[in-house]
C-alpha cells in the first residue's frame, strides 16, 4: 500500500512535530512507500522531512509550490481546478491512501476535495475541530461557511481526545473516529530536584511558582489571566512569582503588564522545559482553546501539577478541581488560591502513571502506526 502524506500548512507547529513521530512510527513498521508532499513554504518542515528520507530510503519529500491561506474554505470554492490539479497529481503517483495533516478543517482542505475527486481513500489527522468563530479568527463566522462540508469528506478521522472527537460529530463529521494521544518523551521528562531546579534557572526559591510555557500571543495563549488573576488577590499577588517561557507577538506586551500590576515574574526565553517544569509548582493553561497540549503532558510526567481551562485536552484529563472557567480570570484566581490552599502541591500520582503509560512516545507510536497501516486500532478512552 502506497501511502501520501499531505501538508501544505506554512507553519511548523506541534501538530507537525506530531506528524513527524507518526510518519517515522509508520516508515519504522513497514518498508511499502510512502510519499509526503508539504509546501515549500516550511522550510522547517522540508529540512526535517529530507532528513528523515537519508534513514528512510522508502520515503520521498516533494516539495509544493503552494500552500494553506485562512481564506481556505473560500478558494476552494472559488478555484475548483486547485483540487482537479491535486487530484491529478494523486493519481499520478498511484496513491492508495491520503493522510492529509490538519491543524484545523481549513489547513490542507484541498487534499480533502482532490481525494474525493480522485476516489482515493482520505484520513484527516486534525487535533483542532474548533471553528474559527470559536478560535476568534478574523472573519471567522464567514470562513466557517466554507468549511461546513468539509467535516463530511474524510474517510476516516485521527484526532488526539475524546473532547475532540465529540466536537468533531458535532461540526458534522460521520466517518469512524480514532483516538490517538499525542505522546511525550517520559525518559526526558521526569521529576527533579526543585531547589536545584530553581537555582540553575536564578528563580526564587521562595516563591510559588506558575508558570505558561510557550507563545507569548494573547489571543489563543492569554497569558494576560494570569497576569490579571494574581493581581486582583493580594494574597496570590504577595506568594506567587510567575514565568512565562517562549517568544512572541505579546512578548513586551506581558512586561508591560507585570510591571503595570507590580507583579514578582521572569520572562525566558526558549529554555530546556524539562528543567523549568521541575522548577515550578504549577504550569496554567489559560488557552482560549487547545488540543491536547504537549506542555500539560510533559508537565504532568515530570510530576508538576497542571491547572488548565475546562475544555479540549484538559477538559479530558484534568481532574474538576484543578480546571477554571475559561476567558474568567476570577474563576482562574479561585482555583488558584484553592490550589495554594492544598496540602499537597504535586501532581497526583495516578495522573502521573497515566500520562507515564498511555501518552508515551511508544503508545503514540504504536497506534499511530496501526491507524494508517488499516489495521483496528484500540480506542484510547478513559474515564476521568
Amino acid at each position: 500500500m502506497k501511502v501520501l502524506f499531505y501538508d501544505d500548512s506554512p507553519v511548523f507547529g506541534g501538530h507537525q512535530v506530531m506528524s513527524l513521530l507518526g510518519l517515522e512510527a509508520v516508515l519504522s513498521a513497514s518498508s511499502e512507500p510512502v510519499i509526503f508532499l508539504a509546501t515549500a513554504s516550511n522550510s522547517r518542515l522540508i529540512e526535517k522531512l529530507r532528513e528523515m528520507a537519508t534513514r528512510h530510503p522508502h520515503l520521498k519529500a516533494v516539495e509544493i509550490p503552494w500552500h494553506s491561506s485562512k481564506l481556505e474554505g473560500p478558494l476552494n470554492r472559488l478555484l475548483p481546478s486547485r483540487s482537479r490539479n491535486l487530484a491529478t497529481m494523486f493519481r499520478e503517483i498511484g496513491a492508495d491512501r491520503i493522510i492529509a495533516i490538519q491543524g484545523n478543517i481549513e489547513h490542507s482542505s484541498l487534499a480533502l476535495l482532490a481525494a474525493r475527486r480522485a476516489g482515493i481513500p482520505c484520513v484527516s489527522y486534525i487535533p483542532v475541530p474548533h471553528s474559527n468563530a470559536e478560535m476568534g479568527a478574523k472573519l471567522g463566522a464567514f470562513r466557517d461557511l466554507f468549511c461546513t462540508h468539509l467535516f463530511t469528506l474524510p474517510d476516516r478521522f485521527i484526532t488526539i481526545t475524546d473532547e475532540m472527537a465529540r466536537m468533531l460529530r458535532a461540526r458534522g463529521a460521520t466517518a469512524p473516529i480514532d483516538i490517538v494521544y499525542n505522546g511525550i518523551d517520559t525518559a526526558r521528562f521526569q521529576p527533579g530536584d526543585r531547589n536545584a531546579a530553581r537555582a540553575e534557572l536564578n528563580l526564587p526559591a521562595d516563591k510559588t511558582l506558575l508558570g505558561i510555557i510557550g507563545r507569548l500571543e494573547f489571543r489563543q495563549k492569554q497569558q494576560h489571566l494570569l497576569v490579571e488573576a494574581v493581581a486582583s488577590d493580594p494574597d496570590l499577588a504577595v506568594r506567587c512569582h510567575l514565568v512565562f517561557a517562549g517568544d512572541g507577538p505579546d512578548a513586551g506586551n506581558l512586561r508591560g503588564l507585570l510591571d503595570t500590576h507590580r507583579l514578582s515574574g521572569t520572562v525566558l526565553p526558549w529554555c530546556d522545559p524539562a528543567r523549568l517544569y521541575q522548577a515550578l509548582d504549577a504550569v496554567i493553561i489559560p488557552s482560549r482553546y487547545e488540543g491536547l497540549p504537549l506542555v500539560m503532558l510533559e508537565a504532568l510526567a515530570s510530576g508538576t501539577t497542571v491547572l488548565g481551562s475546562d475544555r479540549d485536552g484538559m477538559k479530558d484529563l484534568l481532574p474538576a478541581g484543578q480546571r477554571f472557567t475559561p476567558n474568567d480570570p476570577a474563576a482562574l484566581a479561585r482555583a488558584l488560591s484553592d490550589f495554594l490552599k492544598s496540602d499537597c502541591l504535586a501532581a497526583d500520582p495516578s495522573l502521573v502513571s497515566r500520562v507515564r503509560e498511555t501518552m508515551s512516545l511508544a503508545a503514540f507510536n504504536r497506534s499511530f502506526a496501526a491507524c494508517i497501516q488499516g489495521s483496528n486500532p484500540t480506542y484510547l478512552s478513559h474515564p476521568k
